[in-house]
C-alpha cells in the first residue's frame, strides 16, 4: 500500500472522490498548524510515515506550515512521486523536490486563468482604462478614443500551454497571434510560428508582445535595452513568465522615452516588490502580484491533474505531465 501525503485542506476538499481508494493508498495530511493526522481518521501522528506520494499545491506550500510539509517530502526515504500544482520547475524548493522523487509530474491547467490575466490587461490598455479612470475621478464627461483585439498584432514568446490558451483567446476575437518557439510547426491559437532566432524582426509588427517563456540563462534579460528599441512605440509589453526575463531598469528607460507605450507585469525580479522600487509608481506600468493563475478554476484544475495522476499510479500506468530527471540536474 502507497503512502500518500496531502494538506490537510486538499484531502477536505477531494475526500469524495478519494473514497474507494483506501485498498491501495494510505492518505495521511499536514495542516495549518504543522499536525500530522491520519486522514481517514482524524487520528494524530507522533510522526509521519514514510511518504511513497505527494501533492504539492497552494493549500501547502503557502500554509503557515510550509516548512514542516516541505521537511516531510524531503525527509522521506522512499518519495516515488510528486505531483506538482505548477507548470515551471525554477523554484529551488521544487527543483530539490525533483532531484529525490523519483516520478516529478506538473500541472498546466493554469495556462486558462493566466490568459484571462492576459486578456484583462490588454483590453484595459487597448481600451484606454487609466484615461477613462483619470476622467471618472475629475468628474469628466469625455470620448476616448479606444482600439480593440480584433485586428490587432500579438507577438507571444515562449509559445507552450500559457502561449496557447492565449492564443485562442485572441484568435477567437479578431487578433493575429505569431508564436515564438524551438519547436517548428502548426500550434493552437497561432497563426504562424517563429524560431527565436526571428524575435527581434518579429518585434516591430506587433501591438501586443507577451513573454511567456521559462528562465534559463538563455532567457534571463532576454527584454533588455535592444529588445524594447525594437518594439512598436504604441505597443504593449506583458510579462507572465518569470521576472528575471526582464531588465527592470532597461525596461523603465524604454517607457520613459516612450518605447513601449506601457507595461503589464504579473512577475518582477524581487518578489515580493520592494516598496521603494520604482516599479510601483510608474504611470506606464500596471503590477499584479504574481496571482494571475490564483483563482478557483486554477485550483480545481491542479486537483483535477492530480486525481488523474493518482488514479494512473495506483495501478502502475504512465503518468501525463512527467519531467525527466536531466531537469534537475545540477541543480
Amino acid at each position: 500500500m502507497k503512502t500518500c501525503l496531502l494538506h490537510a485542506r486538499t484531502f477536505a476538499r477531494l475526500r469524495p472522490r478519494l473514497k474507494g481508494l483506501d485498498t491501495a493508498a494510505r492518505f495521511v495530511t499536514i495542516d495549518d498548524a504543522g499536525k500530522a493526522h491520519d486522514a481517514w481518521t482524524s487520528t494524530a501522528l507522533d510522526a509521519l510515515p514514510p511518504i511513497d506520494a505527494a501533492f504539492g499545491n497552494a493549500d501547502g506550500f503557502y500554509s503557515p506550515a510550509a516548512r514542516e510539509f516541505m521537511t516531510a517530502i524531503l525527509k522521506s526515504p522512499s518519495l516515488d512521486w510528486f505531483q506538482s500544482a505548477a507548470a515551471g520547475v525554477e523554484n529551488p524548493a521544487l527543483r530539490m523536490i525533483g532531484q529525490k522523487a523519483n516520478l516529478y509530474t506538473t500541472n498546466h491547467t493554469q495556462a486558462e486563468s493566466m490568459a484571462e490575466w492576459a486578456l484583462w490587461q490588454a483590453l484595459d490598455f487597448l481600451r484606454e482604462g487609466p484615461a477613462h479612470r483619470a476622467l471618472q475621478a475629475e468628474g469628466k464627461w469625455r470620448r476616448v478614443k479606444a482600439g480593440e483585439i480584433r485586428g490587432s498584432r500579438w507577438l507571444v514568446v515562449g509559445y507552450g500551454s500559457i502561449g496557447q490558451a492565449v492564443g485562442r483567446r485572441v484568435t477567437a476575437l479578431g487578433g493575429e497571434v505569431t508564436g515564438v518557439r524551438r519547436t517548428p510547426g502548426p500550434a493552437e491559437g497561432a497563426a504562424q510560428i517563429a524560431a527565436p532566432g526571428a524575435l527581434t524582426a518579429q518585434l516591430p509588427r506587433a501591438d501586443i508582445v507577451l513573454l511567456c517563456p521559462p528562465h534559463t540563462p538563455e532567457t534571463e534579460n532576454m527584454a533588455n535595452a535592444a529588445f524594447f528599441a525594437a518594439m512598436a512605440p504604441h505597443a504593449l509589453f506583458m510579462n507572465l513568465g518569470r521576472g528575471a526575463l526582464v531588465d527592470e531598469d532597461a525596461l523603465v528607460a524604454a517607457l520613459d522615452a516612450g518605447r513601449p507605450a506601457f507595461a503589464a507585469l504579473d512577475v518582477t525580479r524581487t518578489e515580493p516588490l520592494p516598496a521603494d522600487s520604482p516599479l510601483w509608481a510608474h504611470p506606464r506600468i500596471a503590477i499584479t502580484p504574481h496571482d494571475s493563475s490564483d483563482t478557483p478554476g486554477t485550483v480545481d484544475g491542479a486537483d483535477e491533474t492530480f486525481l488523474a495522476n493518482l488514479g494512473r499510479y495506483l495501478r502502475g500506468e504512465p503518468l501525463k505531465h512527467l519531467v525527466g530527471k536531466a531537469a534537475f540536474a545540477g541543480s
